[in-house]
């Protein structure tokens, strides 16, 4: 069989990935991250520690994504909160144009 993640077709993968997970807010991927976590304890204590930890593996990854969509929405916010303050108080310190 052969290998499908490879040099080659990582970045079309990459791409392809972020494209599809462009459209979610950033607080369903947390909330589904947290969900594979307590999923992912339920079912290692009911004595299926198998399918926890495939699940409890995946709870990472999910959990990195979602933070790094989290930061980037807040660092938009921030930006639109200095716009703001620009067109309120164009000499403040708290602007961007604060020297």
């Amino acid at each position: 069989m052969e290998n499908l993640i490879n040099s080659e077709n990582f970045n079309e993968l990459k791409s392809l990935i972020e494209n599809k997970i462009a459209d979610l807010p950033d607080s369903y991927i947390l909330i589904g991250a947290v969900g594979s976590l307590l999923l992912s304890s339920y079912l290692s204590k009911n004595g299926y520690p198998e399918a926890g930890s495939l699940i409890g593996k995946l709870a990472l990854p999910v959990a990195g994504i979602g933070l790094a969509k989290y930061k980037d929405s807040l660092a938009a916010a921030a930006g639109k909160i200095t716009e703001k303050v620009d067109e309120i108080l164009p000499n403040s310190p708290i602007g961007a144009n604060a020297d």
